[in-house]
C-alpha cells in the first residue's frame, strides 16, 4: 500500500510529539495541526469502510463458490452411479457373447456335417438313385429320406446364420459400450479438475481474507474515531505503543517457550484430537440431530462391512466400511468443522468434522485430502477423494460424546 504525503506528514509530526526531549503541553499545539489529525482521522474511517466492504465482497464470493463446490460435488457422485452402471452392463454384454460363441462353436460339427451332405447331394442328384443296382423299395425309401433331409438341413443353415447375425450385433454393442464408458470416465476426469480449481480458488479467497491485518487497522481507527482533541489522541497512541511493546515483548517470550513444546502439543492434539470449537459450531448440533436417518453416504459404493460385525477374532466394527469405485469423491455429511485432517496411526488419511452438541463423524482411507484444520464446511462440500486402485475402501464412523454409535441410523442407504 503507497504512504501518501499527508501520512508522511503526520507521521513525522507524531514523531515529533511522542519523542521531543521537551514533551508538549496542549497549548502548543497549533489549530492547524489539530485540522489535520481531524483529517486524518476522517481518512482512517474511509479507509475502515473501503475495508469492510472489500471482505464482505470477498466473504459472499467464498459463500457462493462453497455452493457451487456442493453442486459440483453431487455431479461426480451421479456420474460416478452412471458410469458403474456403464460398466455393469458392459460385463452383461460380454457375458451373453461369450455364451453365444459356446453356442456358435457346439454348432460347428453340425455346419461342417450340413456342407458335406449338401455336397454329396449335388454330386448324386436324385436321379442318379435309379441307375445304382438297388431294389424299388430301396430306392423309393431313398428318395423320402432326401425329401425329408433338404428341409432340415435349410433350416440348420437359417439358424447358423442368424447366431452369426446375433454374434455381429452383441459384438457392435460391446464396441459402443466400451467408447461410451471411455468418454465417459474423460468426463468425469474433466469434472475432477474443474472441481479441483474451484477449491483451489475458495483456499485462495479465505486465506486472503484471513492475511488482512483487519483487526490491527481497526483498533488504531478506534481510538482515532474515539479521540476528542488532539492531546488524547496522543495519549492514546502512546498508552497503545507501550501496550504494543509489552505485547511484543510478551509474544517473544511465548514463542521461545512453544518452540520446545510444540511438538509435544501436536502430538497431543493428535491423540486427543482437541481443538477449540468456534462459536458457530453450538448451533450446528439441533440440525444434525433433526437429520437423523437423512444424512447422505460420504461416498457412493456398497457396504461391506456393518457397525457392530465381527472383523477379526473377538474385534466387532466400530463404524462401516464403503467399498467406493476408483477416485470416488467422498463429501462431508453435515455441516460441521474440521478438528482434525491427515494421516493418524493405523488409519491412514483421517478426517473427523465436528457437527455440534457432541457428535462427530470420522472418515479414514482416503488417498488424498481437500480440507484444513479449523475449516468450516458444507454439508456435500467435497472433502478429499479415494486412491485409483481396484479396491478402494472408505471407513466411516460416527460418534456422541467420542463414543461410537451405529452409523446406519443416521445415513440414508
Amino acid at each position: 500500500m503507497k504512504i501518501r504525503m499527508t501520512d508522511k506528514i503526520f507521521v513525522a509530526a507524531l514523531g515529533m510529539i511522542l519523542f521531543s526531549a521537551q514533551p508538549l503541553s496542549a497549548a502548543d499545539v497549533s489549530k492547524s495541526e489539530l485540522a489535520k489529525m481531524e483529517k486524518q482521522v476522517a481518512e482512517q474511517k474511509a479507509k475502515s469502510d473501503e475495508l469492510a466492504q472489500k471482505a464482505a465482497k470477498i466473504k459472499a464470493e467464498v459463500k457462493e463458490i462453497s455452493s457451487s463446490i456442493v453442486k459440483y460435488a453431487r455431479v461426480i457422485q451421479n456420474n460416478e452411479d452412471k458410469l458403474s452402471e456403464m460398466e455393469a452392463k458392459l460385463a452383461q454384454i460380454k457375458e451373453e457373447l461369450k455364451v453365444a460363441e459356446e453356442d456358435f462353436s457346439k454348432e460347428d460339427e453340425n455346419l461342417i456335417r450340413t456342407l458335406s451332405a449338401l455336397q454329396n447331394l449335388a454330386l448324386k442328384p436324385t436321379e442318379s438313385l435309379f441307375v445304382q443296382p438297388l431294389t424299388p423299395v430301396e430306392i423309393i425309401r431313398s428318395a423320402m429320406l432326401l425329401r425329408e433331409t433338404v428341409p432340415q438341413l435349410e433350416e440348420k443353415a437359417a439358424a447358423i446364420k442368424e447366431k452369426l447375425d446375433k454374434i455381429q450385433i452383441q459384438k457392435k454393442q460391446a464396441e459402443t459400450q466400451v467408447q461410451k464408458i471411455t468418454k465417459e470416465k474423460q468426463n468425469l476426469e474433466k469434472e475432477h479438475a474443474e472441481l479441483k480449481s474451484l477449491m483451489k480458488r475458495k483456499t485462495a479467497l479465505r486465506q486472503n481474507i484471513e492475511s488482512q491485518s483487519e483487526a490491527a487497522k481497526k483498533k488504531v481507527n478506534e481510538l482515532a474515531a474515539q479521540a476528542q482533541d488532539l492531546r488524547d489522541l496522543l495519549d492514546k497512541l502512546e498508552k497503545e505503543r507501550l501496550a504494543k511493546q509489552k505485547r511484543e515483548q510478551e509474544a517473544e517470550r511465548k514463542r521461545l517457550a512453544e518452540e520446545q513444546r510444540r511438538k509435544k502439543e501436536e502430538e497431543k492434539q493428535r491423540a486427543d484430537l482437541i481443538k477449540l470449537k468456534p462459536q458457530s459450531i453450538k448451533e450446528l448440533g439441533e440440525g444434525f440431530i433433526k437429520a437423523k436417518g437423512k444424512l447422505p453416504l460420504p461416498a457412493r459404493g456398497s457396504i461391506i462391512t456393518r457397525y457392530g460385525e465381527e472383523t477379526s477374532k473377538g474385534v466387532s466394527s466400530k463404524g462401516i466400511t464403503i467399498a467406493t469405485r476408483p477416485l470416488a469423491q467422498v463429501i462431508s455429511p453435515f455441516d460441521g468443522n474440521v478438528i482434525f485432517a491427515g494421516p493418524f496411526r493405523g488409519y491412514g488419511n483421517l478426517i473427523i468434522i465436528e457437527h455440534g452438541r457432541g457428535y462427530l463423524s470420522l472418515m479414514a482411507g482416503l488417498e488424498s485430502i481437500d480440507c484444513e484444520l479449523g475449516q468450516l464446511l458444507l454439508a456435500g462440500e467435497p472433502i478429499g477423494q479415494m486412491s485409483d486402485s481396484d479396491t478402494p475402501k472408505l471407513y466411516v464412523e460416527i460418534r456422541k460424546d467420542n463414543h461410537p454409535i451405529n452409523p446406519l441410523i443416521w445415513l440414508k442407504h
